[in-house]
């Protein structure tokens, strides 16, 4: 080999080693990105059917207690307003030293004592599902245990033939 040709081959020869390294970190860069593209779709996702399970529990729940969860908003968002009002008179109330809104107040225990009734159920119907969970998830490992157990078991010694 002439004299240029090994010059050229080894100064390509140093080179090698951080050519490695560069190619090596935009692997790793490119693998960071994909996993992070990946992440975000999972939690994206991961949300989305959280959002979608808590949707139709509270449906389930409600509809299973007796209530419309469209009333129950609305309901919610009365004594919200009723509470506002409320709020307004009594400042009324402290500026002018005019005697305390008593029609507000009694809509607004009104509307309150329902709203305690329907939370009562709620947590009636809360225990009710989590003894239902348990029940189911108890039977179905009792019946995954019975299945295991029936299982036929294969001889060590002899494999291929059942005992």
């Amino acid at each position: 080999m002439s004299e240029p040709l090994k010059s050229e081959f080894s100064a390509r020869l140093r080179r090698v080693p951080g050519q490695l390294l560069l190619a090596l970190t935009n692997g790793t860069a490119i693998l960071v990105i994909a996993a992070a593209i990946l992440a975000v779709i999972a939690a994206s996702k991961v949300t989305h059917l959280a959002q979608n399970v808590a949707s139709t529990t509270t449906d389930a729940v409600l509809s299973r207690v007796g209530g419309d969860p469209r009333w129950v908003v609305q309901t919610i968002q009365r004594v919200s307003d009723d509470v506002r009002t409320l709020v307004t008179a009594l400042e009324q109330v402290k500026i002018d030293g005019v005697a305390a809104p008593e029609p507000e107040i009694e809509g607004l225990n009104e509307r309150l004592s329902a709203l305690e009734a329907n939370i009562e159920q709620l947590r009636d119907a809360r225990s009710r599902l989590i003894e239902e969970v348990l029940a189911k998830v108890g039977s179905s490992v009792n019946e995954w245990l019975q299945n295991f157990t029936a299982c036929p078991h294969e001889d060590v010694n002899t494999p291929g033939q059942r005992s």
